[in-house]
């Protein structure tokens, strides 16, 4: 005969069992998703606490608990910890950093550019956003769009991610106060105002009769500390945002030097010569800006290959201008060498403009100016996504003295 346990024993353990089968339901607050590229998940609260997990960009989470500005998370595989929720994005902003992403691999590049050392690729144009991915040394990325946003001078404070928590219930009134409440003798109704109210008051109001209140000195704004942000895709077709300021445009140095201060925006081949002497090289059109500014270039220029000279000269040229991308170049014809390029501006009205012009291989003439109308959900017209390494011909890279040289006019232009 098995012998079984007394009743109230059995009623303690049924209970117990009950309560650890509850406690492995957790209450959810919210999801959220991994914003860096790399991220710690640490044991308790603090970034000094040992590391459960290392997460990557776009691990699904949940957040079960939340102090100050960090989050107490639970991944996919079961994990849990403590990390800083200004390293997480909500549904809704990861959705639309995809929907961002997958727009950017339709969209024209406007030129390749490298970097000397590594770089962080943002979210979004802000130096505080997080970086989810990084340029290597000397690797190339694909300029799609340019932005010029104010600079922030500080890592903003308290948390990014917030969650919907439903207000706190109203304090529930006692008998007590409702019976001290009750006893109240109704509120007087409000005294009318007097007939004569405009005429005493015309003195705030107006600064009294016949005489004219001085207008305040108008306040004039500082301008806005802007900078340049560069909208680039990587090799690995991943599309973010880095400062334009550490780019640099991979044209040629024997036509880079023609800058003359500006920064280069964006370039294009014209088509190739041959060279008895120097070999075979490439006639340019690029588009330069003088400061960051709402717009993507203020000039434009055309260079050709001078066959008898030996040298790069400008075959057309155009400055003030506000240009926007993208530049669209057409493709080149086998029956002619002419070259089709055209540009969107926008003249002193507001009004936007696309020129459309012909390189002849010496020079360029206007064909035509239609009116434009941007799209309102700057949808761009779709191309196919060249692949990065055959971008460019091969050419020499900068050396050190060279970038150490470029370094101190860009910090002496920009002081």
């Amino acid at each position: 005969m098995s012998r079984s346990l007394p009743r109230p024993a059995a009623v303690f353990y049924a209970l117990l069992v009950l309560a650890s089968c509850g406690s492995d339901t957790t209450k959810i607050l919210g999801e959220a998703y991994v914003a860096p590229a790399r991220l710690n998940l640490h044991s308790n609260l603090g970034m000094r606490s040992g590391t459960v997990a290392v997460l990557k960009h776009g691990d699904h989470l949940r957040v079960i608990d939340t102090k100050r500005r960090y989050a107490k998370v639970l991944t996919d595989k079961g994990a849990q910890g403590w990390l800083d929720s200004r390293e997480l994005l909500s549904k809704e902003q990861m959705t639309r950093l995809r929907r961002e992403a997958q727009k950017g691999l339709l969209m024209p590049s406007q030129g390749s550019a490298t970097v000397f050392e590594a770089l962080n690729v943002h979210i979004e144009p802000e130096r505080y956003a997080p970086a989810f991915t990084q340029i290597p040394s000397n690797g190339l990325v694909q300029v799609l769009a340019h932005k010029a946003v104010p600079r922030t001078m500080k890592a903003p404070s308290g948390s990014a991610f917030t969650l919907a928590k439903p207000p706190p219930p109203p304090p529930r009134r006692t008998r007590h106060a409702k019976a001290q409440k009750s006893m109240r003798p109704p509120m007087p109704p409000a005294p009318k105002p007097p007939p004569n109210w405009q005429e005493l008051s015309a003195e705030r109001i107006g600064g009294g009769k016949g005489e004219a209140k001085e207008k305040a000195a108008p306040t004039v704004q500082e301008p806005a500390n802007l900078e340049d942000w560069s909208l680039v895709r990587t090799k690995n077709k991943q599309v973010g945002w880095v400062l334009s300021r550490n780019l640099y445009m991979a044209i040629p140095e024997e036509v880079m030097q023609y800058a003359e201060g500006q920064r280069i925006t964006s370039y294009f081949d014209l088509g190739t010569v041959v060279d008895e002497e120097k070999g075979v090289k490439h006639n340019w059109l690029w588009t330069t800006s003088s400061r960051p500014q709402p717009f993507e270039f203020d000039r434009f220029r055309v260079f050709y290959w001078n066959r008898r000279r030996h040298r790069y000269e400008t075959s057309y040229r155009a400055k003030d201008l506000a240009g926007y991308f993208p530049i669209e170049v057409e493709p080149a014809k086998t029956d002619t060498k002419n070259r089709y390029f055209s540009l969107i501006l926008q003249d002193e009205t507001g009004n936007y403009w696309k020129k459309r012009y012909v390189f002849d291989g010496t020079l360029v003439h206007l064909v035509s100016t239609d009116p434009y109308q941007p799209s309102l959900d700057n949808t761009l017209t779709k191309a196919p996504i060249p692949e990065i390494e055959n971008a460019l011909p091969t050419q020499h890279q900068p050396g050190w003295f060279r970038r150490q040289m470029l370094d101190i006019r860009h910090f002496f232009r920009h002081r």
